[in-house]
């Protein structure tokens, strides 16, 4: 007797695809009246499209002088107008990370500090955080990348949609095969699905902020498009059919 291997089970999606494997095998518990059953393996592969709905921004500051409190100073304060700036906006989530100092001796100069920190801002609308992403470049910061992604709770909401649709699915491809064999749906023993192909972050083309007087009347901030991402899943279940 033949098994597929156990996937952790995150909901399911509507079935895309399907392959069956027929085994015959005795009945395992008394409740099954010592009655032959036909063991149906079925495999199906499901997908589902949604726009993301998370926009997140990397963000490096930095600063340089001949000491390193000076650096340090300076990238401080440059990293606490880029939070109290996002704070005023309650929908941008902002986190500061990585933070170093280190020297530079250069053949032909003199030494100095260099202080660097990163910073992540995220929002679940693209007009909340993109102007301030434009904002934070013009007064220094370095974008290092803008990234579309579905939050935790849409791609939840996602799987739990798309579980209900692969239930109607599955039933139906059991009820067909168990049909041309001339058999019955006696029970379905076991259902289970990995969430294989999960959606990673998709980088966005950054366009440089404009910076200038002459420039002051076009728009500074970065642009972006938010493409639609593909969810998969793969499932796979054993089905009992009787005569």
């Amino acid at each position: 007797m033949t098994l597929l291997p156990s996937f952790k089970s995150m909901g399911l999606v509507a079935l895309a695809s399907g392959m069956a494997v027929l085994a015959h095998t005795p009945a395992a518990h008394a409740e099954d009246n010592k009655e032959p059953y036909t063991r149906l393996e079925i495999h199906a592969t499901g997908t589902t499209e949604a726009a993301p709905d998370k926009l997140s921004a990397r963000f490096r500051a930095e600063s340089q002088n001949k000491n390193a409190a000076s650096a340090q100073g300076g990238v401080n304060a440059v990293v606490k107008k880029a939070t109290d700036e996002a704070a005023k906006n309650a929908d941008i989530k902002a986190a500061v990370l990585q933070y170093s100092v280190y020297e530079t001796r250069p053949e032909k100069a003199s030494p100095y500090w260099t202080a660097s920190q990163t910073l992540s801002f995220s929002a679940t609308d693209g007009k909340n955080l993109l102007p301030l992403a434009g904002q934070l470049q013009a007064k220094g910061l370095i974008l290092e990348g803008l990234d579309w992604s579905l939050s935790d709770e849409k791609r939840q909401s996602l799987f739990l949609e798309a579980e209900k649709k692969a239930i109607i699915e599955l039933k139906k491809q059991a009820d067909t095969l168990a049909q041309s064999l001339g058999l019955h749906v006696a029970r379905f023993t076991q259902i289970s699905v990995s969430d294989q192909g999960y959606p990673h972050p998709m980088p966005i083309m950054l366009r440089a902020a404009v910076a200038g007087a002459a420039n002051d009347s076009l728009d500074a901030s970065p642009s972006s498009t938010a493409e639609t991402q593909t969810v998969r899943a793969d499932l796979r279940a054993i089905v009992l059919l009787e005569p």
